[in-house]
């Protein structure tokens, strides 16, 4: 009942204070399918109904012009109410502050955000809830990368300091607050970067958990350069924990080059404490309608007796049969060069010449491997939308 309550509130404050009309979209689904590895055959329903009111502000700030201010950002929210009391019986549900597309993917990097800080414009002392130290520069191409968490690291304040492509700052972060720190355990950091000209960016950063009991360090450094056709960067982390005394750190260079329009070639090479070894890997990618395709090669442990390959390759090609329907087959092969591989197909054939219909029909939408004897299903399906 409060749901419901929220929900009627939301929609008359959106409607009657900012003028703007809630969206309704809705789909259902009906769909055959054959399993060609049980022999399973089946129909089934799904139905999906969802209410979305957009706010009409949209990367919104308020600060001052001369001497000191309070400044306040909100960056890409989008308010989604959404009811899936069709499929789940469970009423409403509510995601206030969704990313601006609705993907849910963290590293799209549309998750909405509220910055706040006290400036003048140089320096700044940030009030968000969340100020903490994130490193995560070097990324493992395979496994063995370095996971850098510093324990105390719940929520916390940074003053810095930015001007002339030069940013400083220091950060002091506690392990919980003031209700549940009860050892008051807290981490301080400092982190820098600088832009070199239009191409080179130079960044680092390091924090420490001096008052919490694992007094654990964390520190990063990446260097970047960028101008078109050409990429090249330079990232390290660290890690050390004083109990068990270990310390891990990583490090990746990569490469990318746009050849031409469409087509992307990247090479990566990256190195790990936890495997004491070199990790490599060269990639070339191609993507322009209606044809996509690419090949890499990685090796792992190139200078240990465990050396290992790694092969992939995919292609997919999209053909309009008419301005409504589309075939497309697409086909990922993978090997690491000590069995016969993996090989992925997938084909779908698509019309849309019934208005608010989709009719489709699929092979192998769960990328069953058929090198591996799995032949994946077969499914036709009718999806009405609204």
């Amino acid at each position: 009942m409060k749901k419901l309550i929220v929900l009627l509130l939301t929609i008359a404050m959106v409607g009657a204070v900012f003028a703007q009309t809630p969206t309704l979209s809705a789909s259902s689904t009906l769909s055959w399918g054959w399993d060609l590895d049980t022999g399973f055959t089946g129909f089934a329903n799904t139905n999906k109904a969802t209410i979305s009111v957009l706010f009409p502000v949209d990367n919104v700030a308020k600060k001052g012009e001369a001497g000191w201010w309070g400044e306040i950002a909100v960056k890409d929210l989008y308010f989604k109410i959404s009811d899936e009391q069709l499929t789940t019986g469970d009423g409403l549900t509510f995601t206030d502050w969704n990313d601006k597309d609705g993907d849910k993917v963290k590293d799209s990097g549309e998750y909405a955000t509220l910055s706040a800080k006290i400036t003048n414009g140089m320096w700044a002392l940030s009030v968000s809830s969340k100020q903490s130290f994130d490193f995560a520069n070097a990324d493992a191409l395979y496994t063995g990368d370095v996971a850098v968490t510093i324990d105390a690291d719940k929520a916390g304040t940074s003053l810095s300091y930015t001007a002339n492509g030069l940013s400083v700052g220091v950060t002091a972060a506690s392990k919980a607050d003031w209700t549940a720190n009860t050892k008051n355990e807290y981490a301080l950091g400092a982190n820098a970067s600088y832009k070199v000209g239009d191409a080179i960016t130079v960044s680092g950063g390091v924090a420490y958990d001096a008052f919490d009991a694992t007094k654990q360090l964390g520190g990063t450094a990446s260097i970047a350069y960028s101008a078109a056709p050409l990429t090249v960067s330079v990232a390290t982390d660290l890690f050390y924990d004083p109990t068990p005394k270990t310390f891990d750190a990583d490090a990746l260079l990569t490469v990318g080059y746009a050849v031409m329009e469409g087509l992307d070639a990247e090479a990566d090479a990256y190195y790990s404490t936890l495997d004491n070894d070199v990790d490599a890997k060269v990639a070339v990618d191609y993507a322009v309608d209606p044809i996509e395709a690419g090949v890499w090669f990685g090796i792992a442990d190139p200078i240990t007796p465990a050396i290992a390959y790694d092969l992939g390759i995919y292609a997919g090609y999209t053909y309009a049969i008419d301005a409504a329907t589309k075939f497309y087959v697409y086909a990922e092969y993978t090997s690491d060069f000590t069995g016969k591989g993996s090989l992925v197909p997938y084909v779908s054939l698509t019309n849309t010449s019934v208005t608010n219909t989709t009719l489709k029909l699929e092979y192998n939408p769960d990328d069953a491997d058929v090198l591996a004897g799995k032949y994946g299903k077969i499914i036709a399906s009718a999806k009405i939308s609204l």
